[in-house]
């Protein structure tokens, strides 16, 4: 990953003293700025990381080289099984959500996923194959750029121009089992005087990974006691929702028959020891699910893309792009868990009264998921220059749809009625039909489906001309306007929606807007190197996100031929998703501490357990558009001709912060005697006191803080008929992050469990001739592995336990043949550093956010050029 890579000098682009004959760079357009310079550091601090850089650290996209980035602090959300956006990559800067960071393909906005609810681009559907560079600009800019522009931005560049033929092909294999990929692409291009057209074409096929393949994420049981049962505390893996029974009120557990809790079949006698089940060392029929559930999908993308450009004229010139990309995941659940009523009057009930079993159906087979997502992306663009203007204006459509199929659902009507009817038998799970009902079961299954879109259909052009000349320089300007429209809808299947389908989650959403915006920039060398930038923008939504205006100011100073100073303050804003508008009452199981309960109960703060509740969302068709302010300054120097580096700082603060109401807070609001917020509610029996059910929304009610250091480090050395070695270590320091929601203290969260303070990436290329030898090492410090109530005041949370530091070192051989070919093999996680595990996380048992659960893997690839 390299900092700098528009240069035309060798080492760098800083003017030297001993220069005799200044070159003249080209002006390019960088992320950040509609202005184009010429290449060199500018005011705002902007990452490069090009094609070759990705293959070097051994990734075979785009999506899996963003998810290693120091800039993506705290992880990200990524292709995981047992989830509604399964089949989906994201990038999250600074740690503030992939809603807060903007992703742009050649400086235009790209469609979000409709599978995220519109949270975020998938990176799975930009091919690496269609990719020059990648640009990261680690600062906010809605002035430039419009909403979601406030954690920074993503401009994944395409290439342009190329000639010839290019065909790659390999493959990866882990010593673990999960997780074989193979890709292939191949990128043709020709060029005459007046016009270029480029094609390509890609594919990729990553296996899953299954929860029973890792020593981690697979069951233990810990030791057996003597009356048979194991300590819910000493177990992992296993899930309450096996055959736990209640009796009506929930004040007492039920042993289960031998016939409702084999071993053989992955069930398990628990004695609860922590207070799951409310009940004191109640009986518990837990179920191995990792026997049967994956932790990552099976992904598979392919790709095509076109590129023509055609200069009408020498003032005037055509280009289009145009790509599909499609993405294929699979994922694997076990069994559907639901509770199920079961009549004392049942001919199956052994009980003689009303009982609810925590159940698992298992004859019922795992619960698999098909999703296919699609992107498609025509882009036309007309350019015309008279002088020194130049005008911009062109079109946008880019639509992506999703379809997700699942089998193997629980019809929950249905299954209360064989129940109650003695037709199911969930007291016996060798025979829980009769024998010769072929009728019974597949009537309790249902397939679930869900089908999305996401649409932006946009015109937009943009001005950009001198203004006029002051004594140090000519004033630069850019003016420009964008309309879009934008389309969205999430759709499940009627009875998921009516919330008849037991093991699934979520629920229908849509909506449509209309959005324009008017922006300027300018550029004025305020004195001999100095220059400042002025920019604003000014955006409108049709719907209740309304209109936002924002400013932002940046200033570069040339203090000595080697030492660039910058700096920049802004304002920025997001407005609501349409989903956050307009989706209807989504279901989720959320897990919290119901302290009101326990301490009644007289069980410690800190001893209160961590339980599954079911929890609805409801929208919130009055939300505000956040705002943010932030600020930062930096320093570029090169001290010596083999040395340089770039020093940012950086400070976000966001108001109005679009916030859930989590089941905890909620919880805590109620032990502190508030009053809930509106269309919220935590519901609770009126005999025991139990939680039933929780009711949340989405409000702008939070506060988000958070400012720390990126620093870049290069080296170049050379050592002859030795070669040449060109170290480079990146870092991403988070001073704090504070969210303050109104209840909990607010409190730096950096050291929390999956908020690292920093990240570090050292890459060590070595070349020799046709051989490059590349290693590759990225490093995330220990956190907490837990936190919990503390003592006295129990929403003061204390952090607890000990996530180990994650090392993981990869290294690359590569040679160019002189056939025009290069063989590349090298191995990602030399040592099988693997994840870091925490045993405080539900399964698997680690952030999934954070680490790369493949291990070791050895890989090749061969590309040959024609």
């Amino acid at each position: 990953m390299h900092v700098r890579r528009f240069s035309s000098a060798p080492q760098d682009e800083f003017c030297r003293a001993d220069d005799v004959t200044p070159t003249k760079l080209d002006t390019i357009e960088v992320t950040g700025s509609r202005i184009s310079r010429a290449a060199m550091e500018g005011a705002l601090p902007v990452t490069v990381i090009s094609r070759d850089d990705i293959e070097a650290m051994g990734k075979i996209s785009v999506a899996d080289a963003l998810h290693a980035s120091t800039f993506n602090s705290f992880g990200s959300f990524k292709s995981v099984s047992g989830s509604s956006g399964a089949g989906q990559t994201v990038a999250s800067l600074r740690g503030l959500g992939s809603s807060r960071t903007l992703v742009l393909v050649d400086g235009r906005r790209v469609a979000t996923s409709p599978s995220l609810q519109g949270a975020g681009v998938d990176l799975n559907t930009i091919p690496l194959a269609a990719v020059e560079r990648i640009e990261i600009l680690s600062d906010g800019a809605s002035a430039i750029y419009g909403s979601d522009a406030i954690g920074g931005v993503i401009n994944i560049i395409l290439r342009r121009d190329y000639s010839g033929v290019e065909i790659s092909a390999g493959f990866g294999r882990p010593d673990n089992p999960g997780a074989d990929e193979e890709s292939a692409s191949i990128v043709a291009g020709t060029s005459t005087g007046d016009s270029r057209m480029l094609f390509g074409a890609s594919y990729t096929d990553t296996l899953p990974i299954f929860l029973r393949d890792r020593d981690y994420s697979r069951s233990k049981t810990g030791p057996q006691n003597t009356d048979g049962t194991y300590n819910f505390s000493q177990t992992s893996g296993l899930s309450l929702f096996g055959n736990t029974i209640f009796n009506a009120d929930f004040t007492q557990t039920l042993r289960p028959p031998d016939a409702g809790c084999q071993q053989s079949l992955g069930f398990y006698r628990i004695r609860d020891d922590v207070g799951l089940t409310g009940v004191e060392n109640g009986d518990i029929c837990g179920f191995d699910f990792t026997q049967y559930a994956a932790d990552t999908t099976q992904l598979k993308t392919a790709a095509v893309f076109v590129k023509y450009g055609y200069d009408i004229s020498t003032d005037l010139g055509f280009e289009i792009t145009a790509s599909y990309a499609q993405s294929e995941s699979f994922g694997r659940f076990a069994p559907a868990p639901d509770f199920i009523f079961v009549p004392g009057s049942a001919p199956t009930n052994p009980y003689g009264e009303d009982v609810y079993v925590a159940h698992r159906f298992l004859p019922l087979g795992t619960r698999d998921n098909h999703n296919r997502s699609g992107v498609l992306s025509i882009l036309p663009v007309l350019s015309y220059s008279f002088g020194d203007w130049e005008v911009e204006g062109g079109a946008r459509i880019s639509r992506f749809t999703f379809d997700d199929r699942g089998s193997g659902y629980l019809l929950r009507s249905v299954a209360a009625e064989a129940a109650a009817s003695g037709a199911y038998n969930p007291f016996d799970l060798s025979q829980p039909v009769a024998d010769g009902d072929t009728t019974t079961l597949p009537s309790m299954t249902v397939t679930t489906s869900r089908d999305g879109l996401t649409e932006y259909r946009e015109v937009f052009t943009t001005l950009r001309l001198p203004l006029f000349t002051l004594p140090a320089g000519t004033i630069d300007s850019a003016w420009g306007a964008e309309y879009r429209r934008e389309r969205f809808f999430d759709r499940y299947d009627s009875q998921s929606e009516a919330g008849t389908v037991g093991g699934s989650a979520g629920n229908s959403s849509e909506g449509r807007r209309n959005a324009y915006a008017v922006f300027g920039e300018v550029a004025v060398p305020v004195i001999e190197d100095v220059e400042v930038d002025l920019a604003a923008r000014y955006d409108h939504y049709s719907d209740a996100a309304g209109g936002a205006f924002s400013p932002k100011l940046s200033a570069r100073w040339q203090a000595l031929h080697n030492l660039v100073v910058r700096g920049s303050v802004g304002r920025g804003f997001r407005a609501p998703l349409l989903s956050e508008l307009n989706a209807k009452d989504t279901f989720s199981a959320e897990s919290a501490r119901d302290l009101v309960t326990c301490r009644e109960a007289g069980v410690p703060d800190s001893d209160c357990p961590e339980v599954q509740y079911d929890t609805f969302f409801l929208a919130n068709p009055n939300l505000d558009p956040e705002r943010s302010t932030q600020y930062g300054f930096g320093i570029a120097m090169q001290p010596v001709e083999w040395f340089d580096f770039t020093l940012d700082y950086y400070n976000i603060t966001i108001t109005d912060s679009l916030t859930t109401y989590s089941a905890q807070s909620l919880i805590f609001r109620e032990l502190l005697g508030q009053a809930l917020p509106e269309n919220t509610a935590v519901i609770r029996n009126p005999d025991t006191g139990r939680i039933e059910e929780i009711r949340s929304t989405t409000d702008n009610i939070a506060e988000i803080s958070t400012d720390g250091f990126d620093l870049t480090l290069n080296f170049a050395f050379d050592f002859g008929r030795w070669g040449s070695l060109r170290p480079q270590l990146v870092g991403s320091y988070v001073l704090s992050y504070v969210e303050d929601d109104g209840v909990l203290p607010a409190r730096d969260q950096t050291g929390d469990p999956g908020v690292p303070e920093y990240r570090i990436n050292l890459t060590l290329p070595w070349s020799i001739g046709a051989l490059t030898t590349t290693w590759v090492t990225n490093y995330i410090p220990s956190t907490a592995a837990a936190t919990v109530p503390g003592n006295p005041n129990p929403l003061d949370l204390q952090r607890t336990g000990h996530v180990k530091a994650n090392t993981l070192h990869d290294v690359q051989v590569k040679w160019d043949a002189p056939w025009n070919g290069a063989i590349i093999v090298g191995i990602r996680d030399v040592f099988d550093e693997g994840v870091s595990t925490n045993f405080s996380l539900n399964s698997p048992f680690y952030d999934q956010t954070l680490y790369n659960p493949a291990g070791r893997t050895p890989y090749a690839r061969y590309v040959q050029r024609f």
